[in-house]
C-alpha cells in the first residue's frame, strides 16, 4: 500500500500544512490512500 509523506517549507502559506493535518487522521506523518479517499 502506498503512504505519502509531507515536509512544509518556511515559505508555504500554512493552507496545505492545515489540509495534511486533517487529511493524516492517525498523526503518523503520512497520509495513507485510505486517509487520502476519506480526506476527499
Amino acid at each position: 500500500m502506498a503512504s505519502y509523506s509531507y515536509q512544509s517549507s518556511s515559505s508555504s502559506g500554512g493552507g496545505s500544512d492545515s489540509a495534511f493535518q486533517q487529511a493524516d487522521v492517525n498523526r503518523d506523518g503520512r497520509v495513507d490512500i485510505n486517509e487520502f479517499r476519506n480526506f476527499l
